[in-house]
């Protein structure tokens, strides 16, 4: 179910599957990605417990094995909406009988909105209600309309750095997994990426230890969306490699599986540990440029 919120200044549309943000609109202007199936059917999904696709879409936890699917599982999964209160709207999804056959741990995940004068904080929040430690990758996928106006075209939006970034992107297989040893796009210092199409036919950009904590979307008139994030250690951009008119920014804690992974889950990168009653906090926060 979808339900809008608004601040007066700004107006956002959550879906309950997966309370996974569908609109946030200023001015007459929704910045957000349609979901338009003729291109990409999500908006800003949060992936979780694994980012990416899993080698054989399969893992071994304990001696264990489980299947899961690209991005694991809790963007399709049903949220309740917890509480609303002051311009914070409290999303809430907990394991069940069915996620402990793909992923055998007891967690408890909200995803938090917060509305601001000019833009929006999306948190996220995992915690373990299990009796024993818990491991797990997360990340944000929220896609931006690019171009956002009449008139203007795909290529005619940068994004931009606060810091100068080493990109070695890897070379992405076709079951998904990375080839680290086979980089396919190097960029020794960026600082502002213009946006072409072409660029994307290696799939998505990314940025291992990104450095920045704030970047910017934005047209030749400096209008677009500032997106800073917080714990998480790589970045992506990506775009179909088609007339797709969006951009993801995609802040990530983990990527996937390696070319030549054992399928062991405790070895994937970048996980987060918890003990047990622990939470782990991230967040992404978009604020408009006019």
């Amino acid at each position: 179910m979808r339900k809008k919120f608004s601040n007066g200044s700004v107006t956002i549309e959550v879906n309950s599957n997966g309370a996974e943000l569908k609109s946030l609109v200023s001015d007459g202007i929704d910045y957000i990605w349609c979901s338009d199936p003729k291109y990409w059917n999500r908006s800003a999904p949060v992936l979780f417990p694994v980012i990416g696709k899993l080698k054989d879409l399969e893992t071994y936890i304990d001696g264990k094995l489980y299947h899961m699917s690209q991005h694991g599982f809790l963007r399709d999964q049903e949220f309740e909406l917890k509480e609303e209160k002051d311009n914070v709207i409290t999303y809430q999804s907990e394991f069940n009988e069915e996620t402990l056959k793909m992923y055998p741990y007891k967690y408890q995940a909200q995803i938090i909105y917060t509305l601001l004068e000019n833009g929006v904080k999306t948190e996220f929040v995992i915690k373990n209600i299990d009796n024993k430690e818990i491991m797990f990758n997360i990340g944000g996928h929220p896609a931006f309309n690019c171009p956002l106006y009449e008139g203007e075209d795909f290529d005619d939006y940068s994004i931009h750095f606060e810091e100068k970034e080493v990109v070695n992107s890897p070379l992405i297989m076709k079951d998904a997994t990375l080839d680290f040893n086979t980089i396919v796009l190097h960029y020794p210092s960026l600082t502002n990426l213009l946006l072409k199409k072409e660029i994307f036919y290696i799939d998505t950009i990314m940025i291992r230890d990104v450095k920045s904590r704030t970047v910017s979307l934005q047209n030749k008139n400096g209008q677009g969306v500032k997106f800073s994030f917080e714990n998480f250690s790589t970045l992506c951009v990506w775009t179909p490699h088609n007339e797709a008119p969006f951009v993801c920014i995609e802040p990530w804690q983990g990527y996937n599986d390696l070319v030549d992974s054992d399928k062991q889950y405790e070895h994937k990168a970048d996980l987060v540990h918890l003990k047990p009653n622990e939470e782990y906090r991230c967040s992404y926060t978009i604020e408009l440029l006019k």
